[in-house]
């Protein structure tokens, strides 16, 4: 059966055992086409490239997540690091998806922004209405925002998504978004333990939607480059840093304490280096990253 014939009813779907390798193909197809776009049109090709993906692949998570699956993650997510917010942030959510995570945080600060590049999660997303919250279709990597607009954002599950030419450039635009003193909070899946994306079980590299998967160490210094200081990580597993509630703000660990786990994890044996990097809180890139205040 043929992408096209493919609709929104399940009845139409190939076997749930075919799903994953017709989507990684899928997401091959469309990573080339994203990988070979040009830094003039990226935008218009990344936002056509994902629109295609949720069509033809009506399967896909983004399509069919269960609400209260994705509400109880939601609200675990801001349990764990809604204690870096401020009651008066205006806080960013860049690559929001379908809003869940804004919805768990509006309460908690002054005012939202989410942005994505995919026309179906923000129709989504919109549905609820929030007093203090919009939802827009836009440019990922340089959000159209005035500078020094905003104290706290969130890029959770983004990064890899991005081009890699384009992650520093990035990065600088969101250290101009951000007034001094301001925030951003990172979350990546890393390369060390991966690849996460539809390609895992196929191949051993990402080769789906993850066009790159990142180290503390690379981020961290990327951060560093772009202008951020205080490029921290949690220290602690994340259920005793859910346990600790407002007060686990204090507890994160400079970036190059988690690079030096990383260098530790590499001279463990392959089979058991997804247990040591739970046990070493290298599991994914987590970083919180602050602009300077002013002098």
């Amino acid at each position: 059966m043929t992408p096209q014939a493919w609709t929104k009813d399940p009845e139409t779907w190939p076997p749930e055992s075919e799903r994953p390798k017709l989507q990684w193909q899928i997401e091959r197809q469309l990573r080339a086409t994203l990988l070979a776009s040009r830094p003039e049109n990226r935008e218009d090709v990344t936002r056509e490239v994902y629109n295609r993906l949720f069509d033809e692949v009506p399967w896909h998570d983004a399509n069919v997540a269960d609400a209260r699956d994705e509400k109880a993650y939601e609200e675990y997510w801001f349990r764990l690091y809604g204690p870096l917010t401020r009651r008066t942030d205006t806080l960013l959510d860049i690559g929001c998806g379908r809003g869940g995570l804004i919805r768990q945080f509006a309460p908690a600060v002054a005012d939202c922004i989410g942005i994505d590049a995919s026309d179906a999660m923000v129709a989504i997303a919109c549905e609820e209405k929030l007093a203090n919250a919009r939802f827009v279709v836009g440019n990922l990597l340089r959000p159209a925002l005035p500078d020094a607009s905003v104290d706290f954002v969130i890029s959770r599950q983004l990064m890899e998504h991005l081009h890699p030419d384009d992650v520093p450039g990035h990065l600088r635009a969101v250290f101009r978004l951000l007034r001094p003193g301001g925030r951003f909070l990172i979350e990546t899946p890393t390369r060390l333990t991966g690849p996460w994306d539809i390609s895992r079980g196929f191949s051993d590299t990402a080769t789906g939607f993850h066009l790159r998967e990142y180290t503390n160490a690379e981020m961290g210094a990327m951060l560093r480059a772009a202008g951020f200081h205080r490029v921290r990580g949690p220290a602690i597993p994340a259920r005793v840093l859910e346990r600790l509630g407002q007060h686990n703000r204090f507890a994160y660990v400079p970036v190059s304490i988690k690079a030096l786990m990383e260098r530790i994890l590499r001279l463990a044996p392959t089979t058991l280096q997804p247990s040591i990097a739970r046990l070493l809180t290298v599991r994914e890139v987590t970083l919180v990253a602050e602009r300077p205040p002013r002098a």
